[in-house]
């Protein structure tokens, strides 16, 4: 397995020019455009200490698909403008012609093998004339797992953290390292203090080092901030407390706020450095929730201990970062009483929309109990466009129709087109306690807003085994893939991969058995989709109990087969 396998392919595109007099038209003016094709290995990490070697799609491929997708000049719809099939073996260039030049063209390589096929996306290729067009692109197997090569010194986690920098590069940081036996139960711990950076262009992981002394957590909240080129790296904890005497093992209870965090650190990206918070949050916060606001800023919710009760009231509060705070060196706002309705934890928190004046909504659901004077499953949160004077945002109440929904922790909640959320597994809560994670846990939100804020719940039946702490994810805002998860201490064994499809009511779920038998089983994951739609997943474990040797991380690319073919 060599992730710097590559070819480099030459397509050569032909565009025609205005006439320049009369009825003459000039010849048509070539544009080469030139893709460095790499390819990971079509093989699941398995152990990360010794992979499988994997086969070299650039041996394997024996037809090549390319097409190159984006708006037809003549109709002003987003087509196919250009697809032609080659041999691939033994070539050491490809020409395709007559592509309309232009931006926001969608380059899709797909390529069928003999013993796998093969998938490569570019969504966003600009076309020039009279230029060469350099176009990173890496081939995965399609509808499977390739794993990404990582050092001996990166090591695997459980609860890392992930996110999507401005280059379309994904910063790994945080994660425990260790499981040890603490009496009767136990303890995750050791977190990492070390950081990566995985390129889903090349497939290449790049050690970045610690975050700095002291800096190691896990269950922490990271977010990009676009405007000052950084990454928010926020709250976490330093242990997690095992107690299997519980339907939900993962224990954070008032005695244990000690082990989380309240600090942050910055991640400078184009200086490459680590920085530590000036200042700490109010509260210490696990598994917090964040999101990045328009005007630069990101707000972080919830964090606190599960059950709650009226005791743990401060956790309404919210914070809101300001990387322009402090002279521009970063801090939190003065947001005093800046509240939810509902203490939450293990919440979730997903974008709805920027108003007309450019502020940022959000969708919260979850992590609460039905218990209507302390708990309901959602509110909106709404930015304020004075946040900087002073004047604090809004949470507005929604009202819930059709069916009554689950009151879950540890769910995910999946952007779907049409305002619609798929809310997958979590813990539920039954009057006394968390439960385990109940089978055919799955709901279809949809959201409107007028004339006052409201959400459609719809049972959807189908996803099988209960889970949490697990990856759902759409690359296209209609088919949603769920990975893994646990389902107490250990995670799935079955239904490791399981489809999604809004476009298909009568029956919305699928599982992909082939996919299935290449996924370890594997909790406490880090995911997000990758530019072309691919899906990256760093960390988890089979199982929450004492861990033995620690063993190199597990970095994969997942490239689901409901992807379009070209």
């Amino acid at each position: 397995m060599n992730p710097r396998a590559r070819l480099h392919v030459l397509l050569c595109a032909l565009f025609s020019s205005a006439p320049l007099v009369a009825c003459d038209v000039a010849p048509p003016a070539e544009a080469p455009v030139s893709f460095n094709v790499r390819a990971l290995s079509g093989t699941a990490c398995g152990d990360p200490d010794n992979p499988t070697p994997g086969t070299s799609p650039f041996q394997d491929i024996s037809s090549l698909t390319i097409a190159v997708r984006g708006i037809d000049p003549d109709t002003g719809a987003f087509d196919t403008l250009v697809r032609e099939s080659t041999s691939l073996k033994g070539a050491s260039a490809l020409r395709i012609k007559n592509v309309p030049e232009g931006t926001g063209r969608e380059v899709v390589l797909y390529g069928a093998g003999s013993a796998f096929d093969w998938y490569a996306k570019d969504p966003d290729v600009t076309i020039k004339r009279n230029s060469d067009n350099p176009v990173d692109l890496l081939f995965t197997r399609y509808g499977g797992f390739s794993c990404v090569a990582a050092p001996a010194s990166v090591v695997n986690t459980i609860f890392p953290a992930t996110a999507t920098l401005g280059d379309g590069r994904v910063l790994v940081t945080g994660g425990f390292t260790d499981v040890v036996t603490d009496g009767g139960g136990s303890r995750l711990t050791a977190p990492s203090d070390q950081a990566f950076i995985v390129d889903p262009r090349t497939g290449e992981l790049t050690a970045l080092g610690t975050m700095g002394g002291g800096q190691g957590r896990a269950g922490h909240a990271m977010v990009y901030l676009e405007a000052t080129d950084q990454v928010l790296i926020v709250g976490g904890f330093s242990e997690l407390r095992i107690d299997e005497s519980r339907a939900f093992p993962f224990a954070f209870d008032a005695t244990d706020k000690a082990n989380a965090r309240n600090d942050y650190v910055i991640y400078d990206v184009a200086a490459g450095t680590f920085t530590p918070g000036v200042e700490t949050m109010r509260l210490r916060r696990g598994f917090p929730r964040a999101h990045a606001l328009a005007d630069g800023t990101a707000v972080i919710t919830g964090g606190g201990p599960w059950p709650f009760d009226t005791n743990e009231a401060g956790y309404l509060d919210v914070e809101v970062f300001d990387p322009e705070d402090n002279d521009n060196t970063g801090g939190f706002l003065d947001a005093k009483n800046f509240r939810s309705f509902y203490t939450r934890a293990g919440h979730s928190l997903s974008f709805l929309k920027n108003s007309a004046e450019g502020l940022t909504q959000l969708l919260v659901w979850g992590g609460t109990t039905p218990d209507r004077s302390v708990g309901h499953p959602a509110e909106v949160f709404r930015q304020s466009g004075r946040q900087r004077d002073g004047v604090n945002g809004t949470f507005v109440e929604v009202t819930i129709t059709n069916q009554a929904p689950a009151y879950t922790y540890f769910h995910e909640a999946t952007p779907l087109t049409g305002n619609r959320f798929l809310v997958t597994g979590g813990a539920a809560w039954d009057g006394g306690a968390i439960q385990a994670p109940r089978s055919d846990e799955a709901w279809l939100l949809t959201y409107t807003e007028d004339p006052a804020p409201k959400i459609n719940v719809q049972k959807v039946p189908g996803l099988g085994a209960g889970r949490v702490f697990h990856t759902a994810l759409s690359s296209d805002l209609v088919n949603v893939s769920v990975l893994g998860g646990f389902t107490g201490v250990e995670a799935i064994t079955t239904d490791k991969v399981k489809y999604f499809d809004l476009g298909n009511p009568t029956g919305f779920w699928t599982t992909d058995n082939d996919a299935s038998g290449l996924f370890a089983a594997r909790g406490g994951n880090a995911g997000l989709v990758v530019q072309g739609g691919p899906i990256l997943l760093v960390g988890g474990e089979s199982s929450a109990r004492p861990l033995g040797a620690v063993h190199r991380a597990s970095v994969e690319i997942f490239t689901p087969s409901n992807l379009p073919e070209p």
